[in-house]
């Protein structure tokens, strides 16, 4: 029989339940339709359960009548569209992860300090896009390879890391872009990975090396997912992402006799359980 090993840190994180309860309540307590600029988080599974409770997902407020709700989501939202909804008079309900509200405020502060801003991150991610409308010219890097010489001689930068960032990677670039750019004024570094991800990619180690198989269970779409798998994968070639309890689970863990679970920071707890549930279930074990 197959032995599960699931992950101490699993299921929503504080941001993320903070985030759909409160989207929960604005919805029952609401009389008029309630809108969310994008979604809420990146999980599918509970964009489609918040649908069924009527939220509307919208891509632009243009066409928001004036005093309409408007959910913000929990990665941020750039300040251009915050300034053009409060002059549409719109009725903000703002649930950005307070991890990230933190890290603006420091994007914010360190261009205002005069410094150039280093965000490691990915550049398409909305939690980057929203930070850059913070940190005036600021510049992103999301690979080492990409860091050139000498670019920052003279000035004074700020480095800091997207909040679901890996930790290993946001170290290796930070040191890399010190050793091409040496003759930087000065340097401020910010380790601005959220706990509960870094907890997540310990335990996502720990586990890869300890079981057959390794399954993460979330949406392609989530950042700190995505980062669980490709450390996982480092040391487990047999690491899966499993986006919902349809997986085909015969396939995937063939052979294996200890499964380890492990969950992204927006995939619920009634998700996990429902693939806990498959695979004990499942047949030619």
């Amino acid at each position: 029989m197959t032995r599960v090993k699931s992950a101490k840190s699993i299921g929503f994180c504080s941001g993320v339940r903070r985030a759909v309860n409160i989207v929960e309540k604005t919805l029952s307590e609401s009389k008029g339709k309630v809108y969310s600029l994008g979604p809420v988080i990146h999980n599918p599974e509970v964009i489609r359960r918040l649908k069924r409770q009527n939220l509307c997902i919208v891509n632009s407020i243009d066409g928001l009548e004036h005093s309409s709700t408007l959910i913000l989501p929990s990665h941020g939202t750039p300040s251009d569209i915050l300034d053009k909804a409060v002059k549409k008079r719109l009725k903000l309900v703002d649930v950005t992860c307070p991890n990230v509200s933190v890290l603006q405020k420091t994007c914010g502060l360190l261009h205002k300090q005069g410094m150039e801003v280093i965000i490691v991150g990915d550049r398409s991610h909305p939690e980057i896009r929203a930070l850059l409308s913070f940190a005036g010219k600021a510049f992103v890097i999301d690979k080492a390879g990409g860091i050139k010489k000498n670019v920052f001689s003279g000035k004074k930068i700020g480095i800091i890391s997207q909040t679901t960032q890996n930790r290993d990677s946001f170290f290796e670039i930070a040191a890399k872009l010190l050793q091409k750019n040496p003759l930087v004024k000065e340097v401020h570094v910010y380790n601005t990975i959220c706990l509960d991800t870094l907890r997540r990619q310990n335990e996502a180690k720990e586990l890869a090396g300890s079981v057959d198989t390794l399954l993460i269970i979330g949406s392609r779409l989530s950042a700190n997912t995505k980062r669980l798998l490709g450390i996982g994968r480092k040391i487990n070639r047999r690491t899966y992402l499993v986006e919902d309890s349809d997986a085909d689970f015969g396939r995937l863990l063939r052979g294996a006799k200890v499964v380890g679970l492990i969950s992204g920071a927006s995939t619920p707890d009634w998700l996990v359980k429902e693939v806990i549930k498959k695979i004990k279930n499942r047949k030619g074990r």
